[in-house]
């Protein structure tokens, strides 16, 4: 059971949040990063200066660690976590907990306008793009090259076990985009038959070989978009590569209920449900990013570079 050492109502919010994190209720890499890192500040900052230090470092290293384990593949939360806790020095700082969250969440947020805008202009005119599962950013390229009034079409995976794609489809199919729905184990017919130009995916993970973390699915789609020479392009924030990475650990691939798939399933079946799965650096084109187009080799300079920029922007 955790501790709660400062405001009651701050960590029963902090309790809900994580728990809708954990049960899903709280979806997509960006929300599981604003939400999280929000309701952690907002907590952390409430904790009064009557307890010893040590018993206070010491229950934030245990939240951190509760945090972390929350969504194993999301390290855009891990990253706002670390951040928040960079800027408390002593405990009469910890009302900058939520100062250095909500810079924090600003850099999600005006990421994904900045991404868009740039992602947009790899879009051509008639042009058709090929997405995967739901990406908030990916959707938001999309859009706004509509907006443009670039006319293109848009081929949609289903994304089973649970149908993330349909999300897609519908954010696209509501702005006016003509859209193209295939189940997932029709994709590379798909690419194929409708003449893809471009594959757009998003990422949930960056690793420091510059590897992308996606649905599960997606390392299929990159194979395909080999075979049939379509360009692949990932669009995420720098703000999601996975720092554990660079240290030799791998990106853990998040494990899910085997009830998404058969709920009903004959006893003494073994079911697996991976989440995400890697897309090999040599099968992406480039990632579209905040800081512009960049190349897999530099995803790691480029992150560090941004990172090490806002840390210093959220001191002055």
């Amino acid at each position: 059971m955790l501790e709660n050492l400062g405001s009651a109502e701050a960590f029963k919010k902090l309790e809900t949040v994580m728990r809708d994190i954990k049960s899903l209720k709280i979806q997509g890499a960006t929300n599981v990063a604003i939400f999280g890192v929000r309701a952690f500040a907002e907590y952390i900052s409430t904790i009064p200066d009557s307890h010893d230090d040590l018993e206070v470092w010491n229950h934030i290293e245990v939240l951190k660690n509760r945090m972390f384990t929350l969504r194993v593949t999301e390290p855009a939360l891990k990253n706002g976590i670390r951040f928040v806790i960079s800027k408390l020095k002593t405990k009469s700082d910890f009302g900058a907990a939520t100062v250095a969250a909500e810079t924090y969440i600003r850099a999600l947020k005006r990421s994904k306008e900045v991404i868009a805008k740039i992602g947009a202009a790899r879009v051509e005119d008639n042009s058709t793009i090929f997405t995967h599962c739901h990406s908030s950013v990916a959707s938001k390229i999309l859009i706004t090259a509509f907006e443009m009034g670039k006319n293109f079409d848009v081929v949609v995976t289903e994304t089973r076990p649970v149908y993330q794609g349909r999300i897609t489809v519908k954010e696209l199919l509501d702005v006016g985009i003509k859209v193209k729905h295939v189940v997932d184990s029709a994709m590379r017919w798909a690419m194929n038959k409708f003449e893809v130009d471009l594959i757009l995916l998003g990422a949930d993970a960056i690793s420091v070989e510059g590897m992308a973390i996606n649905k599960i699915g997606s390392h299929l789609v990159a194979l395909a978009a080999r075979e049939e020479h379509i360009p692949l392009y990932v669009a995420s924030s720098l703000l999601k590569f996975d720092e554990e990475t660079k240290i030799g650990k791998m990106t853990q691939i998040e494990m899910r209920d085997p009830s998404e798939i058969w709920e009903e399933a004959p006893e003494n079946l073994e079911i697996y449900n991976p989440a995400f799965e890697g897309i090999r650096r040599d099968d992406i084109a480039a990632y579209i990013t905040e800081k512009g187009v960049i190349p897999p080799q530099m995803i790691y300079l480029e992150f560090q570079k941004y990172f090490e920029a806002l840390k210093q922007h959220s001191t002055n």
